[in-house]
């Protein structure tokens, strides 16, 4: 060790030490993410559980096209005693005369409608609010008009995480389309899926995502419904981190190829772009805690990527070997925990695009949110 120290300058042991820890940091992060691939919610249910009966409360505004196209998915899911309930949202079209023309066919499908007022404007929040009130079950899913159920199993494995648990969270991954730009909105809500689904699988759940979403009445009512009323987003994120403390061991992760949602492309990466920005406002107001951990794994990353590169230019073509080992150790393990997990939620064909999309993520997540705070979304506030 004398030797090594005494041979080599002080930079260069640091680049060396450096470069080692963030490595660490790095495989600790993936070996916990590689939790959510060998998650089973099955242990967590009782003994001869049967699938509970529950409301699925899906909003729908200014989407005529969703009602007849895409409703019948949820209304012919596999699920022995369920309802769906449509909230239409203000629409511009009125759609009570197909709904009512659906239900004839569908005796298990219910809607109300909010009208829209000219003076107050109002959220997501209240459509889901009486959605939630006028829900039959106890167990309530909620989904939305821009995404579709992967197969009709969809919501009967989704309910089997009332057995045991107060809040069910899934997965929503983005429609399969052909084209780069496609694979890479994929790769991001990868990427941030795995994050959250991670931290509800220890016990530290802080968010899902809106159209593959559950919880009980109680816990809604009991907790004095959603927060940051003004703000049009947060049903998802700070809701749920406000019912933490309560339902953080009595939360169910239900992960299954038959069991995400697939949310519409909708546009190309510009149009990706302003939803992430939009999605993302609320996470400055998340704890400290989920933003420190976020922040660190992203750091410690670019700091290994540029380290990795520095040490490829300033030192002898002997430490290019340690250089090189350690970042290929972190691109190995981060390479199965990612597939284990991809199939796990019935994500296929990402991964070479999905190690790009790693190496180029610290970047682009500090321009979205420098692009956040210098232009956020005009959508954000009522």
């Amino acid at each position: 060790m004398k030797e090594f120290i005494a041979h080599y300058p002080p930079y260069q042991i640091g680049l060396i030490l450096g470069l080692f820890i963030c490595t660490v940091v790095q495989l600790i992060y993936w070996i916990r993410y590689s939790r959510v691939a060998v998650h089973r919610h099955s242990l967590r249910e009782p003994e001869g559980a049967t699938t509970p009966p529950v409301s699925v409360v899906v909003v729908v505004a200014d989407d005529p096209g969703y009602v007849t196209e895409y409703l019948p998915r949820l209304l012919t899911q596999n699920h022995p005693n369920y309802e769906v309930v449509v909230v239409d949202d203000s629409s511009e079209t009125d759609l009570t005369d197909e709904l009512v023309m659906m239900q004839a066919q569908y005796p298990h499908l219910r809607f109300t409608t909010i009208k829209a007022d000219p003076v107050f404007r109002h959220s997501r929040k209240l459509a889901l609010t009486v959605g939630i009130k006028a829900a039959r079950y106890e167990n309530i899913v909620f989904t939305d008009a821009d995404a579709i159920p992967a197969s009709d199993k969809w919501l009967s494995i989704v309910a089997r995480g009332f057995n045991g648990g107060q809040l069910v969270i899934g997965y929503t991954g983005i429609e399969r389309r052909p084209g780069l730009a496609n694979k890479i909105m994929r790769c991001q809500r990868l990427t941030s899926s795995i994050r959250f689904l991670n931290a509800a699988v220890r016990g530290h759940v802080y968010r899902g995502i809106y159209n593959n979403i559950g919880y009980t009445k109680r816990l809604f009512f009991g907790n004095k419904g959603y927060t940051h009323l003004r703000m049009t987003l947060g049903e998802d994120d700070l809701f749920v981190q406000k019912i933490a403390p309560i339902c953080s061991k009595r939360t169910s992760v239900m992960l299954n190829p038959a069991a995400t949602m697939r949310q519409f492309q909708w546009g190309g990466l510009r149009w990706w772009r302003a939803e992430r920005r939009y999605r993302s406002a609320a996470f400055d107001l998340y704890p400290g805690r989920v933003r420190f951990t976020v922040f660190f794994e992203l750091l410690t990353r670019l700091l290994l990527i540029a380290g990795t590169i520095a040490m490829g230019i300033l030192l002898p073509p002997v430490l290019w070997i340690v250089a090189g080992s350690l970042f290929l150790l972190r691109e190995l393990t981060l390479t199965i925990a990612v597939r284990m997990i991809a199939r796990r939620v019935g994500e296929r064909r990402l991964m070479w695009v999905y190690v790009i999309h790693d190496l180029c993520a610290p970047l682009g997540e500090l321009f979205l949110w420098i692009g956040r705070k210098l232009r956020p979304s005009q959508r954000l506030w009522i």
